[in-house]
């Protein structure tokens, strides 16, 4: 029997404390604590990407889950709304079986989901009976609730029709709405508003409106969809009067990372003006995977340069997304279901650490996943 010193997260108090990992062969024989100890390897429940898209062919973004899946040190990839009503069952049937991550997704309201990036431009297609049945009649355990797009350059001239039925399908299911806010208009104030506790933004620190400065970089958005009335946040890191008053409510906030959704200045000036409570994710896809975003454990990486602690981001990837998602018992035997990896200085090999406007995050450090332990079994993705 091999012992691996490990410092094991601990999820009450959100630290990592000294623990021996038991191994004979590929099994985990458990895990136990000890006093004291040092170790390059943190030992943690299986990462969560709470935010990707994981329907390819069908879809205009999709890729398939395993590219950031267990290889990465992800043991569950969420899809954020590519199939809807209508595309669901090929997804369930056809789709998720052929993958080796787990899998969850949120319902698109559209009824064709992401086929195109213009889900809502035919109003038929958003049809609230649809979604819910949809989502009543699962009965694979895969949908977690509604996923809406509500963003000028995605809702046209929808407005906020997609945004309300959505709400209104959350209330009908008692189930959460992830809602996709970045650019205007609807503005975001008007959105955050009808927003309930439980549910979640994602794109939370996104530069849309900061025009300036995504012209300067060459990436920025159309100037029709940018305006001051999609700020989240003050220039001081805090939330502005909208955003404050949803999170008071108990609205959530997700990263989801993307091709054009993480501005490292907003989020920068959030972490330090002490927000921390948020999940951190990819929003991987076609577009963004093999420039950007790369990885879960790379979009990490980001949030330790961004200031945040490896215990922090270590959170936001396991005990935060598990309790937004009601997976009550993700964070529970180490033995059965864990992510292992090490922290290592950055080397010239790596690729640069970009936000989504392709300006270099100043970092010095990199997470990196070493092996996963799936169902009790050991799998070593990099020499121990």
């Amino acid at each position: 029997m091999e012992q691996l010193p490990v410092q094991m997260f601990d999820v009450a108090a959100r630290a990592f404390r000294p623990a021996l990992l038991h191994l004979e062969g590929d099994r985990c024989l458990g895990v136990e604590h000890r006093t004291r100890g040092e170790s390059e390897y943190y030992l943690t429940p299986g990462f969560i990407d709470s935010h990707a898209h994981v329907y390819p062919g069908a879809t205009d973004l999709g890729i398939p889950a395993d590219r950031i899946g267990l290889s990465t040190g992800v043991h569950l990839v969420v899809d954020a709304g590519s199939a809807g009503s209508a595309s669901f069952p090929c997804f369930r049937d056809y789709v998720v079986p052929s993958y080796q991550v787990e899998v969850r997704a949120f319902l698109n309201i559209s009824r064709i989901g992401l086929i195109t990036k213009q889900p809502y431009y035919d109003r038929r297609n958003l049809d609230l009976q649809a979604a819910v049945q949809c989502l009543r009649g699962d009965r694979s355990g895969l949908l977690l609730g509604i996923k809406v797009l509500s963003s000028g350059l995605i809702v046209e001239d929808a407005g906020m029709e997609p945004m309300r039925m959505a709400i209104e399908a959350g209330q009908a299911l008692g189930c959460p709405v992830m809602a996709h806010l970045v650019e205007g208009p609807p503005p975001n104030g008007e959105t955050m508003a009808l927003m309930r506790a439980g549910d979640i933004i994602t794109h939370a620190f996104h530069g849309a409106p900061n025009l300036a400065a995504n012209q300067k970089a060459g990436t920025g958005p159309n100037p029709k969809y940018c305006s001051l009335d999609n700020v989240m946040w003050n220039a001081d890191g805090t939330p502005t009067p909208p955003l404050e008053a949803a999170l008071a409510r108990g609205v959530l906030l997700d990263v989801g990372h993307g091709a054009a959704s993480l501005d490292q200045g907003v989020a920068r000036a959030a972490i330090g003006a002490g927000v921390r409570n948020f999940s951190i994710s990819t929003d991987a896809h076609i577009r963004n995977v093999d420039t950007v975003v790369h990885s879960l454990p790379y979009t990490m990486s980001k949030f330790l340069a961004l200031g945040m602690t490896l215990a922090e981001v270590t959170a936001s990837v396991t005990l935060i997304p598990a309790r937004q998602l009601g997976l009550a018992d993700w964070c529970g035997d180490l033995g059965q279901r864990a992510t292992l990896f090490r922290v290592r200085p950055k080397t010239p090999e790596d690729p640069p650490f970009l936000d989504a406007y392709g300006i270099e995050i100043p970092a010095g450090q990199v997470i990196e996943p070493v092996a996963v332990v799936r169902k009790g079994r050991f799998t070593a993705l990099s020499p121990i």
